[in-house]
């Protein structure tokens, strides 16, 4: 069986029982998808990102022998890579308030994203997607990363039709505050 064959359960448990090559195959598995969730979750803070990723990975070496087989380890990473980013802005909010950059706010009715480069389309989406709530963001962003809905679920700890309610929820606000955006 070549490496890449085993599924998640096998590489870990070839990792916890000494074969250390396991989780770098886990690993070159999910670090890229990882990252972009993270980048998503957290646009234009590369350092942030970088440091929170790398807290999740080491969090996840040290939890393996915690992990339940039957759900996704990419779900599991997915929720650790969460709780760490939210553990970081925790800290970093008791010093540093947000505030959105109303130098974005061009005059524009109707549908303004016809007149909007990508970059200022992305930066529009970034700001609506600010206004959601968490847990409909979380869904959004995971979504646009291709994870299933039952992996979200796994994630957010609650079932599908949550997931699939936030998920109407989130896209429904989003129309409107990129539709109102002025």
């Amino acid at each position: 069986m070549r490496k890449n064959e085993f599924s998640d359960s096998e590489l870990i448990r070839g990792y916890l029982n000494g074969e250390h090559d396991k989780f770098d195959t886990l690993y070159e598995k999910y670090r890229k998808p990882l990252y972009s969730y993270l980048n998503k979750m957290m646009p234009g803070q590369t350092a942030t990102v970088d440091d929170v990723f790398q807290k999740s990975w080491m969090k996840a070496i040290g939890n393996l022998s915690t992990y339940n087989e039957q759900n996704s380890f990419f779900a599991w990473i997915v929720r650790i890579s969460r709780n760490s980013a939210i553990d970081h802005f925790r800290k970093m909010s008791k010093d540093v308030q947000v505030e959105l950059d109303e130098r974005h706010a061009p005059a524009v009715s109707g549908r303004p994203w016809r007149n909007m480069s990508n970059q200022e389309l992305e930066d529009a989406v970034g700001v609506a997607l600010a206004e959601l709530p968490d847990e409909q963001r979380d869904v959004f962003e995971l979504r646009q990363n291709d994870v299933s809905f039952k992996e979200i679920a796994e994630i957010q700890g609650t079932t599908v039709n949550t997931v699939l309610g936030r998920m109407h929820y989130a896209t429904r606000r989003l129309r409107k505050l990129l539709i109102d955006w002025k």
